[in-house]
């Protein structure tokens, strides 16, 4: 995801939180000046959203493991299984809390 892009999920979802905590929600406290929060307690909701996203790593699966390889008569060398690949991709993904889209 961009930063822009992550900023707006950030603003959209700051918002309802504070809304469903019963706060008054004032623009200003999503008031950006020089790319930072003008708003201290918006500005540490911003760096914490950040490095949450930032400390997920997903390893991905060696592709040219044994385990992708498959063997046929007719075809010399073998084939590499993507399905098998794509689901130990996935499972990689979700391993890390994160929601994969069908």
């Amino acid at each position: 995801m961009d930063t822009n892009k992550m900023l707006k999920a950030f603003i959209r979802t700051y918002r309802s939180l504070l809304i469903a905590e019963g706060m008054n929600v004032q623009e200003s406290r999503f008031e950006l000046r020089d790319g930072v929060f003008v708003h201290r307690e918006t500005a540490v909701a911003w760096w914490s959203w950040q490095a949450s996203r930032a400390a997920v790593v997903v390893q991905m699966p060696n592709r040219a493991a044994e385990a992708y390889r498959e063997e046929f008569d007719d075809v010399e060398g073998g084939c590499f299984n993507e399905a098998a690949y794509i689901s130990d991709v996935r499972k990689a993904i979700e391993a890390q809390g994160l929601k994969v889209a069908p």
